[in-house]
């Protein structure tokens, strides 16, 4: 065995475990569009002017600004206070009822309440009208009434002000939200529309491990007055820039993604590069300056790999940032949040870590942000499908000793819980202890494997090219993943699924 392939083997501990017109005098009723064609309330900019989010996609991808039509429209004006501990903000969304039913209340996450914060919403407004929202799950779900109900198609416009209190230190769900280190790293911090779907309202408390958000493709307008020394890297584009009363005022334009993040530090540096029309910048403290330009050249390969296996990153712009985080990694659309650990000259891990985790979360890229899935009750279709695809990346640039020594690391993850034929295809609360790092990063990505070897490679490099372009901007489940899987082969799957996928 080479020193590659045994290094790659030791990554069995690898991953995440993953503006103001003049309000009209009678305000239109939640059934009808309030001011769709006119400037919002709060940036001045029209619900329907999508200008601001050409930049951040590539020449290739600009026509889905044509399209989408009824994604959800965030509108934000925030305010980090001087010691980054407070927020105020005020968020304006345009919400399109895509469902065939009416609905009598909106539902919106305020997960700072579960991640050892404090989230308050101040007023809320439909159409220009108070509402008394209600607070349920542990005050992380915010219920916003609608009277007379939205109907099927109808829009809405709710508006609201908030405040977040930040923790110091990280709490809950891998310290993805708070500040530490000098580092703050908001993860999920505003309120945020879950996807309704045929169960309804996908609200509940997340299980401590796996990722927390399952949102639709939307369109987010950010607004952030910030400290002049601090530098910002978020979601999406810079689309504005000004100085305000000895502070900045930077604008961001982040569309069509499923969430806004947002990390600051008032010592990041910065390398970048490029691949094609994306600008890759990578940041981190000075003294980790080594790492961020280990972190650059890593995300480059990955992107190139996998631009050229399912179809190219859709985005001007990806950005790698180092954080305290207490996973390796967490994906985020068109960034990710690394750990600082994992960063030379710390080297707390081999070099394979950092270079694997970026894989990892580069490919969530594809699955997860552009292609969604419901990460809390089918996680294996982003996380097992960006591991299966961590492992096209060390065969496609280090040959067979690179994919054979990532595919040991895989094994010795399920072999944790002694190889157990525990489905892959569960929910995150599901698994007990070890399980779902084992079942759904070891065992997972194993079933993408046999799955590939039963349809033939070259049949399956085209279905997975296929599901990307099918279910992109929208939304998968395992059934349209098997379906779509069956077509191109012309072969019924269902024994593999049932042997690995789901519960007898």
């Amino acid at each position: 065995m080479t020193r590659l392939a045994r290094t790659i083997i030791i990554l069995g501990v690898l991953l995440l475990t993953a503006c103001n017109p003049q309000a009209p005098a009678n305000p239109p009723t939640a059934t009808h569009v309030a001011r769709s064609t006119d400037a919002s309330t709060l940036l001045g900019v029209a619900w329907d002017d999508r200008s601001a989010f050409v930049t951040g996609l590539t020449g290739s991808e600009r026509d889905v600004l044509s399209q989408l039509d009824g994604a959800t429209v965030y509108q934000m004006d925030l305010r980090i206070a001087d010691d980054l501990l407070e927020l105020d903000g005020r968020q304006a969304v345009r919400y399109t009822n895509r469902t065939a039913e009416a609905l009598a209340e909106i539902y919106f996450r305020l997960y700072p309440n579960l991640f050892g914060g404090l989230a308050e919403v101040q007023s809320v407004t439909v159409n220009d009208r108070e509402v008394e929202p209600g607070y349920e799950l542990l005050n992380s779900a915010l219920r916003v009434p609608l009277s007379p109900p939205l109907e099927s198609s109808r829009q809405t416009v709710i508006e609201m002000t908030f405040s977040v209190d930040v923790p110091a230190g990280g709490e809950g769900n891998y310290g993805m939200f708070g500040l530490q280190e000098g580092v703050l790293a908001l993860a999920h911090f505003y309120p945020m529309i879950p996807v309704h779907d045929d169960e309804g309202w996908n609200v509940e408390i997340p299980s401590p491990q796996g990722d927390v958000v399952f949102a639709d493709s939307s369109f987010y307008l950010v607004r952030v007055n910030a400290p002049t020394a601090l530098t910002m890297v978020a979601s999406g584009v810079e689309s504005a820039r000004r100085a305000v009363g000895g502070r900045q005022e930077v604008t961001y334009a982040a569309g069509p993604v499923r969430d806004f993040y947002l990390a600051a530090s008032m010592d990041y540096v910065v390398v970048s590069g490029q691949l094609g029309e994306t600008t890759i910048s990578s940041y981190a403290p000075p003294e980790l300056r080594a790492g961020a330009e280990a972190a650059l050249r890593y995300t480059v390969e990955a992107l190139r790999i996998l631009g050229e296996r399912l179809g190219a990153y859709p985005f001007t712009e990806f950005d790698v940032v180092a954080t305290p985080t207490q996973a390796y990694g967490i994906e985020y659309p068109g960034i990710t949040a690394m750990a600082l650990r994992l960063y030379p000259p710390r080297d707390e891990y081999p070099p394979a870590y950092l270079e694997s985790t970026i894989a990892h979360e580069v490919s969530h890229q594809w699955f997860y942000s552009t292609v969604g899935n419901d990460q809390l009750d089918e996680p294996w279709l982003d996380e097992a499908l960006a591991q299966y695809i961590t492992l096209l990346y060390w065969q496609d640039l280090y040959g067979v000793p690179g994919g054979e020594g990532f595919r040991d690391s895989l094994l010795e993850r399920w072999a944790r819980v002694d190889n157990a034929d525990i489905p892959i295809g569960m929910p995150v609360q599901s698994y007990e202890g070890r399980e779902y790092g084992a079942i759904v990063y070891g065992r997972g990505p194993l079933f993408i494997e046999a799955l590939a070897q039963r349809m033939g490679q070259s049949v399956f490099d085209a279905f997975l090219r296929d599901y990307y372009v099918t279910h992109k901007w929208g939304i998968a489940t395992a059934d349209s993943f098997q379906e779509l899987a069956e077509q191109h082969c012309r072969c019924d799957l269902g024994a593999l699924f049932d042997e690995w996928v789901y519960e007898p």
